[in-house]
């Protein structure tokens, strides 16, 4: 049964809590976000609004799990999928994001059923197309998020800002073509990721139609070096873009504003400002974190900016 139509005094709440709630989230104001999400049930769950009151729900778990807040995160999502159909948007990215979760605790077995059931979805994504093109982006995310986590807390270095300028200098001016960065990249990723990388892609592409499967690269093409360092690059942005690209930064300000790159560059800020946002998630290798950097200052703020921006999840459209 369908609830009543939203009143006037509802409205004119949502039309002041939910933008409030999207600034949080862009902020990664968590306690800001949970009150804002208590004050909206307050108004949604006694008339019965569930699905908008998911919605923002869903964006709150997405910043526990942004933030590793992952118990939270797990607790909503869980939440979450019991309170709608599985036919649903929101059904499909509460699961998404709770697989996720357990990719980033290096819990496959616990991701596994989860991945299966967002790839053999077929009733959320009517287009055949664009169902495509979601199932190749949530393998490729699949892989990052498993990537890039279990780098974690793995063979961390000792090293001073100095000896890592001094690797980015050397990687630039020796010229090092992108392809020969990813590979070094690969060659420098620990073998346990490559396992990991392994189990979860084959098992993922499993999951697929044959056409689709066969359109991918086999799990064995996606742990060679330079497929590893292009997954480890890519899943990088997701702790690293915003820091570099918000127009409100002082390195976005300098280098597209003020158009001083070589400034930005001297100071040392892209180097900072990576090598301190991997390191804080406990990503500490050295020359994996040099490799990135010199990457980005390859590609340019601009480029990187432009191809890099971590795709949005929640914001799945039907096209």
């Amino acid at each position: 049964m369908r609830p009543p139509k939203l009143t006037d005094k509802q409205k004119e709440r949502l039309y002041i809590l939910e933008p409030k709630l999207k600034e949080a989230i862009v902020d990664g104001n968590f306690s800001v976000a949970k009150s804002l999400v208590v004050d909206l049930q307050s108004i949604l769950r006694p008339t019965g609004h569930l699905t908008r009151l998911i919605q923002s729900k869903n964006r709150l778990y997405e910043l526990a799990l942004e933030i590793n807040e992952l118990d939270f995160a797990i607790k909503g999502f869980e939440g979450n999928r019991q309170l709608v159909s599985d036919r649903t948007r929101l059904y499909l990215e509460a699961t998404a994001l709770l697989a996720i979760c357990y990719l980033r605790k290096e819990e496959i077995e616990k991701a596994k059923p989860l991945i299966s059931e967002v790839l053999i979805n077929d009733d959320v994504i009517k287009t055949e197309r664009t169902r495509k093109i979601f199932r190749i982006e949530i393998v490729e995310r699949f892989n990052e998020e498993t990537a890039l986590y279990s780098l974690k807390n793995k063979d961390v270095e000792q090293f001073t800002e100095d000896e890592l300028e001094r690797e980015i200098a050397l990687l630039l001016t020796t010229n090092k073509s992108e392809n020969e960065l990813y590979l070094s990249i690969g060659r420098a990723v620990p073998q346990h990721t490559k396992h990991l990388l392994f189990q979860v892609h084959q098992f993922s592409i499993k999951q697929l139609p044959s056409a689709e499967r066969l359109a991918l690269p086999s799990a064995e093409q996606k742990i060679k070096d330079k497929e590893v360092g292009k997954t480890v690059f890519q899943s990088v942005k997701r702790v690293i873009y915003n820091s570099l690209c918000d127009p409100k930064s002082e390195i976005y300000q300098a280098w597209f504003t003020n158009g001083l790159p070589s400034m930005v560059l001297s100071k040392g800020y892209i180097r900072t400002t990576i090598a301190t946002s991997l390191v804080n998630i406990g990503i500490g290798m050295k020359m994996i974190i040099a490799y990135v950097i010199a990457l980005v200052m390859r590609f340019g703020l601009d480029v990187y900016c432009e191809h890099y921006k971590p795709l949005d999840l929640m914001g799945l459209r039907e096209k």
